[in-house]
């Protein structure tokens, strides 16, 4: 996806004209890859592999759960092989750092993460059977919401529902419990049959409660309002002890296949399987369990600083900004050809440098993303 910046030409003197407009992300699909210890991005019409956005260069990542894009735009993903969550740059899946550690002992297995309006970061944790909180601008400990309940054991995915209240996945004891979106008080055992193994659950267009049941290779749909078994909405497509399930930006239901490394799509009226959509181990994929699609938000556009150095142009942004590439091209029309500057670049007071002779004819810049 390409986007207009700051242009600015160049010929002996240097000119520059301001062109600034907002953009919107994709709305990409990530997928955690467990046994790869990796996130990897789709595209969100076709499911075409698009890269490793993750490659845990650093090693820091150890068997992924869940994903959130936070307030900052950065990417979060529980690691619960290590008990944090860890912070990526949200455009290129650069690490920026550990945000949420087990300090206090209370987590213990990260799965789900969910941000909310009121600047926390809820986690579930699996092996104490909690939901803690976390500060969601620095990852400062705050609390641990909902506190060893007798009805939850394994939390695993969660989600606030249309009510404000907070389902929980017991994967241990195959149910859905759900507490007060307040104050994490227990309410009730809201969904408590026909399911075995259960893990991932997103409330459907309808405003019914879909369940992942791994062990049944099924979802298996819940009446939202009072947790009353409707039926097995998603059957057959080749299921392998599915775990995650997403609604997508065309409002069908895709399911991450475990066992057999694909995501599955499902019509959300009536369940019935559409194809795979990420298909087997596609782009190295391993063990998918956790999904997120990116909701497409406009960011602010950054600005491309222009200035002379002898016989040199310096064009200069911010490192905030680091997923952009420089392009250029000599005809600034509708049509024209951008190319990307393969020169060095260096990191100037916070800033990204590109250095390059003056030119005697025209040449116009641009920051783009891939």
């Amino acid at each position: 996806m390409h986007v207009n910046r700051r242009c600015a030409p160049y010929f002996g003197v240097i000119a520059a004209l301001a062109l600034a407009s907002t953009f919107a992300l994709r709305a990409e699909l990530f997928v955690s890859g467990y046994n790869t210890h990796r996130v990897y991005r789709y595209n969100e019409t076709n499911g075409a592999f698009i890269d490793v956005f993750v490659p845990n260069t650093n090693n820091l990542l150890n068997l992924p759960h869940g994903l959130a894009f936070g307030p900052d735009g950065n990417l979060y993903v529980a690691s619960a092989g290590n008990d944090c969550v860890l912070r990526y740059n949200g455009t290129n899946g650069a690490f920026l750092s550990v945000f949420a550690t087990n300090t206090t002992g209370a987590l213990d297995y990260p799965v789900a993460l969910i941000f909310r309006p009121d600047g926390l970061l809820y986690v579930s944790s699996q092996l104490n059977n909690s939901v803690v909180r976390f500060n969601a601008t620095n990852g400062a400990f705050v609390d641990v919401f909902v506190s060893n309940s007798p009805a939850l054991n394994g939390p695993s995915d969660m989600v606030f529902g249309p009510d404000g209240n907070l389902y929980v996945v017991g994967r241990y004891n195959d149910r859905v419990a759900r507490y007060n979106g307040t104050n994490g008080a227990f309410m009730d055992s809201f969904a408590s049959v026909n399911l075995s193994q259960p893990f991932g659950l997103r409330f459907a267009a309808d405003a019914s409660l879909l369940v992942v049941s791994g062990n049944d290779n099924v979802v298996q749909r819940f009446n939202g309002t009072n947790g009353l078994f409707l039926n097995s909405f998603v059957l057959g497509g080749g299921l392998a002890f599915p775990i995650g399930v997403e609604i997508g930006p065309d409002g069908n239901v895709y399911v991450a296949s475990f066992s057999n490394h694909k995501v599955a799509r499902f019509s959300s009226t009536n369940g019935a399987y559409l194809d795979d959509f990420v298909t087997v181990g596609s782009g190295g994929i391993n063990g998918p369990n956790f999904m997120l699609f990116r909701q497409p938000v406009p960011l602010v556009p950054p600005g491309l600083g222009i200035s002379s150095s002898g016989s040199n142009v310096l064009l200069a942004w911010s490192t905030n900004a680091a997923g952009f590439r420089l392009e250029a091209t000599s005809q600034f029309t509708p049509n024209a050809t951008w190319l990307t500057i393969t020169n060095s670049a260096s990191v100037v007071n916070a800033s990204i440098v590109v250095t390059l002779p003056v030119a005697t004819t025209n040449q116009f810049f641009r920051l783009a993303l891939p």
